[in-house]
């Protein structure tokens, strides 16, 4: 019955993050919750999946959310009496019912602050803090952002520059890890699309957490965290071209060429696939500077005699090898 108890603690904390209502106390319980086994995390890991892909409930009316909250409860408190029920079971139910009730109830609230960013763009903030978001990135907080907590949760990637604030920490939420500063610039990548999720420190320190676990990051280190393992450490940041989705600086230094086009598709938000092998790891040493795609794949066709054509599914690259 225990178990069945945590089970529902995890759900109702998990939620209360994911809609930035929280408290510090709050997400602590939540880490202790995720470092207790594994099962507690593949858990919070569907819940998060599920919060995700619910942009198309947003129509309900309150009277269907209200009834579908209703249903939840029940759910959960007839679970709790099924102690023979596996644990995998409970999870899938709860997690369809939190697709159609729970997180359809939060999303209906329209008094936090979405953005949304169709293409690279920069959002300053209540506290002078700014954010650039990637394309297809997201970001929320509050309307009382920066009075009594400076909070916000992100989708996607951005890159930080924060006003130093010993009071009020900045925090910011994503579904791989959470991130606490005090004052500092950096840069944050939690694609979907990704096995691992990134922070890099370009000024100052930052403070990362992930299942109960943290780690500092200082000046030139990078924190990872392997999605599929939950692990979570820091090394050297040794790519000079993380910010080249914001900059247009790349630089190439015997780079493969599979690696040089999925750091064009982030920057450039294409679709650029190769096809056959004989090319992937073909070694690119170049740099390019604010130079449009058209003429970076028109240098990159020279050199490497490449053939490339425009496709139903994007931007075909192939070529004989190297």
């Amino acid at each position: 019955m225990k178990e069945d108890s945590n089970d529902s603690e995890l759900i109702q904390l998990t939620t209360l993050k994911l809609t930035g209502e929280s408290s510090p106390d709050d997400l602590s319980r939540l880490n202790e919750l995720l470092a207790l086994d594994g099962s507690n995390q593949e858990l919070h890991d569907e819940l998060v999946r599920t919060w995700e892909g619910t942009e198309t409930v947003k129509g309900f009316t309150q009277v269907e959310t209200n009834q579908e909250w209703s249903r939840l409860q029940k759910a959960l408190h007839d679970s709790n009496k099924q102690n023979s029920l596996p644990f995998l079971r409970i999870a899938a139910s709860i997690t369809l019912l939190i697709g159609v009730g729970l997180l359809v109830f939060f999303l209906t609230r329209s008094d936090d602050v979405t953005i949304l960013a169709q293409q690279i763009q920069t959002e300053v903030l209540a506290d002078g803090s700014s954010v650039t978001l990637n394309a297809s990135s997201e970001l929320n907080y509050s309307p009382s952002f920066g009075e009594q907590s400076r909070e916000v949760t992100l989708k996607g990637e951005a890159y930080f520059d924060i006003e130093r604030d010993e009071e009020k920490p900045f925090i910011i939420y994503t579904s791989s890890f959470d991130i606490k500063v005090l004052g500092t610039s950096f840069n944050v990548q939690t694609l979907e699309n990704k096995s691992t999720a990134e922070v890099v420190v370009i000024t100052g320190s930052v403070e990362v957490s992930y299942g109960g676990n943290s780690i500092i990051l200082e000046v030139g280190e990078k924190g990872i965290l392997n999605k599929k393992t939950g692990q979570l450490f820091k090394t050297f940041n040794n790519d000079v071209n993380f910010q080249a989705w914001r900059t247009k600086k790349f630089t190439f230094n015997d780079v493969p060429l599979d690696k040089v086009i999925e750091l064009l598709n982030n920057a450039y938000q294409t679709k650029l696939y190769i096809t056959g092998t004989e090319i992937q790891k073909c070694p690119v040493t170049v740099s390019f500077e604010n130079q449009s795609l058209t003429s970076i794949l028109e240098v990159l066709k020279v050199t490497l005699d490449l053939t490339i054509n425009d496709t139903n599914q994007g931007v075909e690259i192939s070529g004989r090898g190297c």
